[in-house]
């Protein structure tokens, strides 16, 4: 085929939008950036990618670039929704996004607590639809509870906010990670399209699906995992630091030191706040969690390839 012919092909074919939402801490940063080493490549396919890279510039998140942002009006976006969507699809035929802090923070400001996660979801992707004009396909991985607590307790503690495990597991129990909840209202949301669904525990044995899923089963062959984690949590070792230190104004770089000085990877134990019985009970939330999930209409839930 010649490239005029290619490009003919790639205009004449239906515009697809692919939304990776998250969740937090569920190796979102690995799969951006895998996605990002992989633009170019993905751009000569037809398929344009924008990442966290793209959407949090000053004013460029994907609510201000589409006028649904508070304290935009609606009536007076910057450019007509169609405008800006014709600027991210280029000469492309799918539009691959990926932002998880569209559907909400990780964790609420000042330490306070979170009971019901990711409330807004819903709505976001509703008005985002209707700015597009068209169905928007999500993608989201979920994580045991246990470990989704702990990283997000490091989370904050990276960021500078302080507080005893003790606290911040009161504020944000288990209960608040209720996977069930969060997808039964993605699934009802107009304007969403396809929803698939995978498990973090299981992202590099479904790393070749999420991807064909996100970009295509024709560019798929663009995009190739990184060889190594990125983000790592925080060592038993270095919360203890942490904690140690007061907090204060210098908190973040006492945490990012902390994190430095005993590294996960040089063989400190990662960071636990649950005792067994707990990740017994939160373990067996999740698995009822994916199971109710995975009986879900017009829901993909991931499963790791057969033997």
């Amino acid at each position: 085929m010649s490239p005029e012919d290619q490009t003919n092909l790639m205009t004449d074919r239906t515009l697809r939008i692919a939304f990776h939402i998250g969740a937090h801490k569920t190796a979102t940063s690995h799969l951006q950036r895998s996605l990002m080493r992989a633009r170019d490549a993905l751009g000569a396919q037809g398929v344009q990618y924008y990442g966290p890279d793209h959407f949090r510039l000053p004013g460029n998140s994907i609510q201000a670039l589409f006028a649904f942002q508070p304290g935009v009006e609606a009536d007076k976006p910057i450019r007509p929704a169609n405008t800006q969507l014709a600027m991210l699809q280029k000469d492309g035929h799918r539009i691959v996004l990926s932002e998880e802090n569209f559907i909400g923070p990780l964790n609420q400001p000042h330490g306070r607590g979170m009971r019901h996660r990711y409330k807004a979801a819903g709505d976001r992707l509703t008005e985002l639809s209707t700015a597009v004009g068209q169905d928007v396909d999500v993608f989201l991985a979920v994580r045991r509870p246990t470990a989704f607590i702990n990283s997000a307790y490091c989370q904050m503690l990276l960021g500078g906010r302080v507080q005893p495990v003790a606290v911040f597991q009161r504020r944000n129990p288990l209960s608040s990670v209720d996977w069930v909840d969060l997808v039964t209202r993605l699934r009802a949301a107009p304007g969403v399209g396809t929803l698939t669904v995978w498990k973090y525990e299981d992202y590099g044995a479904v790393f070749p699906q999420i991807i064909a899923g996100l970009v295509g089963a024709e560019a798929a062959d663009c995009v190739a995992p990184r060889p190594r984690r990125i983000n790592r949590g925080l060592s038993t070792a270095a919360v203890a630091q942490v904690l140690a230190d007061e907090g204060g104004a210098t908190a973040p770089k006492v945490a990012q030191a902390a994190r430095q000085m005993f590294p996960i990877e040089d063989g400190h134990d990662p960071f636990d706040g649950f005792a067994p019985e707990e990740h017994a009970i939160g373990d067996a939330a999740y698995a009822r969690q994916l199971a109710s999930i995975a009986a879900m209409q017009g829901v993909t839930l991931l499963c790791r390839p057969s033997p």
